[in-house]
């Protein structure tokens, strides 16, 4: 028995730093303590029923801003967080047609439901999620549609 316990330390010596799993680190002063981390950000599901620029203003006072989803991996794990209807980071408010995340990139990866964006009648502007984590977009205030609230928004915040 000793002589595995023994052995089981030695090759954990011998295992280089770079080879062993690195720890999450922890949150930021100003992030959530059940935020998630992912890729070199920290992820929180603020439930708040807020349209959509009073949950970007209220991620900015807090240090980080409303979830941007550049690519496949980042999007699905951003699914993962929650099956609510929830606010994320873009925008066509500027010009139709042309999705904008909030940190100024033009959105090129896509994740929408069918049939979406819509526009509605020129009045759906901002980017939210569905419960199946697809995206749509809706207009600016949670209750439009009282039988589909939007009852809350995805903040991020860098590692550091």
């Amino acid at each position: 028995m000793k002589r595995l316990l023994l052995l089981s330390l030695l090759i954990l010596a011998c295992i280089s730093p770079a080879q062993q799993p690195a720890a999450t680190p922890k949150p930021p002063l100003g992030v959530p303590r059940d935020a998630k981390y992912f890729n070199g950000k920290w992820y929180a599901v603020i439930l708040e029923k807020v349209n959509w620029a009073v949950a970007q203003s209220r991620c900015k006072l807090h240090g980080g801003q409303l979830a941007v989803a550049h690519d496949e991996p980042t999007a699905s794990f951003i699914k993962s967080l929650t099956k609510l209807r929830v606010w994320l980071g873009a925008t066509d408010e500027k010009v139709e047609g042309k999705w904008v995340w909030v940190d100024g990139q033009e959105m090129t990866f896509t994740m929408w439901e069918p049939a979406e964006p819509s526009n509605d009648n020129g009045k759906e502007n901002y980017l939210r999620t569905s419960p199946n984590g697809r995206w749509a977009d809706s207009a600016k205030d949670w209750d439009t549609y009282p039988s589909l609230p939007i009852i809350g928004y995805i903040c991020e915040w860098k590692g550091k």
